[in-house]
């Protein structure tokens, strides 16, 4: 689609062209140039999924759930067997010298412990469950910042080709009013006004040029390729819509940073569970074989140990993580009730955006760009002060660019609602 920016080739009056220039912004994003069409087209989606895929904080967690894959492990090993050798009434005196009454004695041991394993192996398997959530929430946060640098890179690529249209009229300008002046119509002073004026668009441009590219490195640097030669192909005009309030509350419910909360009263639960447990008697069991030396004789051996003592000595923990869940559900709560201002607010604002927009691209610009049109011709007749004319081209450029923000507020503000519901982030 050819840029609006670049369509009036008719000499118009210059009030007219400029209107031209600017009218609607530019939003629009333009055909690729000469410079762009061996570059790689890079869309939402596409610079998303290659965040996600190469961001080393994300690597990071592959490695971290290997780490929580061997401490699984290692809390399904309980205490090993025992096997034991016990010799008696052997190298004595009299009856008892050397092995004539030797009694040897040969003992297996274990513990019934496979409750207690279960249990460690549950209370690592939810602490491992956390990393999962918070995964979620730096993808969340990493694709979130992906679409804000993404937004503001096609906001700066209209904004230069405002101010570059700028400085292309301000420039006109100045040698129409050379012209008046060699020609006795207007005083010199114009002359070095609308050179100032000249000046400032084109620094503008500079100011532009830099800030683009140092979005451009940004944005590739989330996906390790800071070099790379690419360009955006999105559309700010493609405004979305205002999502209704019980549909965005329902899905905040869903938040990964809410769902830590449960995760973590789930972890508290299983280590009271263990807490409990640990806190039982581990009854251990012996059996064994007996040789009798003297008689050549064998006879079966066989021994229970119970631990003796208070079965409630992990009661003041099991009474801490109790407490500890209390905690949790009300950060929990205070969390949502935050959360829940916070998407309220932030709908308000949306809304108030469409309503801002509206406003200037239906009411605000057409009235400036008849206004303009006006005091170009106005201008040429001689009719209008300098000041005066450019104080009107300044009042459009400046609607021109209240239009162009409150477009980005509108998609900013919509990324970060997608941001606290968990929401898609690549659409």
């Amino acid at each position: 689609m050819k840029d609006i920016l670049c369509k009036r080739k008719t000499k118009k009056p210059i009030g007219y062209r400029f209107s031209a220039v600017l009218a609607g912004v530019g939003l629009l994003l333009s055909a690729t140039a000469a410079s762009e069409e061996t570059s790689e087209v890079i869309s939402l989606p596409e610079a998303v999924m290659m965040t996600l895929k190469n961001h080393p904080e994300l690597k990071a967690f592959v490695s971290q759930e290997q780490v929580w894959q061997g401490r699984i492990q290692q809390a399904g090993v309980g205490v090993r067997p025992q096997i034991g050798l016990m010799i008696e009434d052997a190298m004595g005196t009299g009856e008892n010298s050397a092995l004539k009454n030797m009694e040897s004695t040969l003992t297996y041991s274990w513990l019934l412990q496979q409750e207690l394993i279960d249990s460690r192996v549950s209370v690592a398997k939810s602490e491992a469950a956390k990393l999962v959530l918070e995964k979620q929430i730096k993808a969340l946060d990493l694709s979130a910042l992906v679409a804000k640098h993404y937004i503001d890179i096609l906001v700066k690529q209209e904004r230069l080709k405002l101010n570059q249209m700028a400085a292309t009229q301000a420039e006109e300008v100045v040698e129409a009013i050379a012209k008046r002046v060699n020609a006795g119509k207007s005083s010199s002073v114009e002359v070095q006004l609308a050179k100032a004026e000249l000046i400032r668009r084109e620094l503008a441009v500079e100011d532009v040029e830099h800030e683009l590219k140092a979005s451009q490195y940004q944005l590739a640097s989330l996906w390790g390729k800071t070099a790379q030669n690419y360009h955006l192909n999105g559309n700010l005009l493609s405004v979305p819509a205002v999502p209704s309030v019980e549909n965005q509350l329902a899905l905040l419910k869903q938040n990964p940073r809410l769902q830590q909360f449960v995760s973590a009263q789930r972890i508290a639960q299983s280590q009271m569970e263990l807490a409990r447990i640990e806190a039982k008697p581990q009854w251990q069991f012996t059996a064994g074989l007996r040789r009798y030396e003297a008689t050549d004789d064998f006879g079966l051996v066989a021994g229970i140990s119970i631990p003796w003592g208070d079965s409630n000595r992990n009661a003041g923990m099991i009474a801490a993580l109790q407490a500890e869940q209390d905690v949790l559900a009300s950060e929990q709560s205070a969390l949502m009730q935050s959360l829940d201002a916070q998407l309220y607010v932030l709908l308000l604002e949306m809304a108030h955006s469409q309503h801002v927009i509206h406003t200037v691209q239906t009411d605000i610009v057409p009235t400036l760009e008849i206004a303009l049109s006006e005091a170009g011709n106005a201008f040429e007749r001689g009719q209008l002060s300098y000041n005066q004319y450019s104080g009107v081209r300044r009042e459009l450029l400046s609607a021109q660019t209240q239009l162009l923000e409150a477009f980005e507020s509108l998609h900013l503000q919509h990324i970060e609602i997608q941001r606290l519901t968990g929401t898609s982030l690549s659409q």
